[in-house]
């Protein structure tokens, strides 16, 4: 009887505090059934995806459609083709995290050529980053035969740390970083410990979240004392998010966040506008799932989605995306497209526009169309079709309404919108 009266009262506190969302996410089409793995934006119109097998897509529209980039300058090594990391400081000047042991990137050109960074010493294995500039910044790991690794540059070059490691596996690397000013971070590893640093970044305490040791997958810095740690728990012992109220110093479960679920937890985001989000997978499912706390992070609310979430990003505002298995992209809010910038005007001519029958089109002569696609999307971003470029289409299958056509080389893409009557 005191086990089912632990149950109900349990199941009692849960309902205030976690309820089905109201908010609804839209898919948009990514053009690839690949694994997501990360998502950054580094202003309101660009952002940036990286994948498995080398993947990596581009928006230069705000989310509202991704573009493959034909990059050049990195070397994958069998079973280390994936991009794990991505974070970008400006929209042309970026890192990635390729692996788990294909070294770490820089660009300065929006992601066209990257040039590997050194590796720490003694690091094989690496996935974290956080740079607050492109002179100081931190790249998580582990090395070949020992535990986690931290390579710190300071100044543009690199600069000792010290880690109070507790385990000397070379699977327990660090994954993930968040600061909450120049002195005071965390690390996350998959060892299930965090790494605390209060001289910014020098020296680096072990601290364990909890006695099932689940490893971590991200970490967030809400102040200088409210932190939250997302992780995978294979045997279902969680219940909630990881979170500290002493700025890392000691660790228990969120029981606000709490669900029968038993998700892993795979990503957390704080967005500008003060919410909390995290994604991940359902333990008793094979569906995904999206959390989303309110500023004052008291409360929590849940969506169901179709796969699984790898990592949630935003910029600045209140529009959110997610990314996740077989080439899956969802945003909170629908996507009505940008009107076509005044130097695009003259690269593109449509003939009639509106139109109700067949649209020629013109485009500029240094336009490589051999190679060019054309894309037609809707107004909630959902692609029609992808076909090679031609001078004509035909339109008279689609409904009244206003679309969006795009056309990529490869190296340049160029959208108009079009009226259909």
């Amino acid at each position: 009887m005191k086990t089912l009266k632990l149950v109900v009262t349990f199941v009692t506190l849960l309902i205030p505090f976690l309820t089905t969302a109201q908010t609804t996410w839209y898919q948009i089409t990514s053009g690839t059934q690949k694994k997501l793995n990360t998502i950054n934006f580094p202003s309101a119109s660009v952002g940036y995806i990286g994948g498995n097998d080398s993947l990596l897509l581009k928006t230069t529209n705000g989310g509202f459609s991704w573009t493959p980039l034909n990059y050049s300058g990195v070397t994958f090594f069998p079973g280390g083709e994936h991009i794990l990391n991505l974070q970008f400081l400006t929209d042309d000047v970026g890192y990635m995290t390729v692996g788990p042991y294909s070294g770490t990137y820089k660009t300065i050109d929006g992601g066209n050529n990257w040039i590997q960074l050194p590796m720490p010493l003694n690091q094989c294995y690496n996935q974290g980053l956080y740079f607050f500039n492109q002179n100081d910044g931190f790249i998580g790991g582990s090395g070949c035969f020992q535990g986690e690794i931290i390579g710190r540059i300071n100044g543009g070059a690199w600069a000792s740390t010290t880690l109070n490691a507790a385990t000397l596996l070379p699977a327990n690397l660090i994954v993930d970083f968040d600061f909450y000013n120049s002195s005071l971070g965390l690390a996350a590893s998959r060892s299930g410990y965090i790494f605390r640093t209060t001289d910014g970044g020098v020296n680096w305490d072990s601290i364990p979240t909890s006695t099932e040791y689940n490893p971590l997958t991200s970490v967030v810095m809400i102040n200088d004392t409210l932190a939250y740690a997302g992780y995978e728990s294979p045997l279902a012992t969680g219940f909630g998010l990881y979170i500290s109220t002493d700025g890392g110093l000691t660790w228990n479960f969120d029981i606000n966040s709490a669900t029968f679920f038993y998700p892993d937890f795979m990503c957390l985001h704080h967005a500008a506008s003060g919410q909390l989000y995290t994604g991940g997978i359902s333990l008793n499912s094979t569906t995904g799932v999206i959390f989303e706390s309110p500023a004052d992070i008291t409360t929590w609310s849940y969506t169901p989605v179709d796969q699984k979430i790898n990592d949630i990003s935003s910029h600045n505002d209140s529009t959110i995306f997610g990314v996740g298995d077989s080439g899956y992209i969802v945003v909170n809010k629908i996507l009505t497209g940008l009107e076509e910038s005044s130097t695009q005007q003259n690269l593109m001519l449509l003939f009639p526009n509106p139109a109700n029958d067949v649209v020629k089109i013109s485009v500029s002569a240094n336009f490589k169309t051999a190679s060019a696609t054309i894309n037609l999307y809707n107004t909630i971003s959902q692609r029609l079709y992808s076909l090679p470029f031609k001078n004509t289409i035909n339109v008279s299958v689609l409904r009244n309404g206003i679309y969006l056509l795009e056309i990529n080389d490869n190296v340049q893409t160029i959208r108009k919108k079009i009226m259909i009557e």
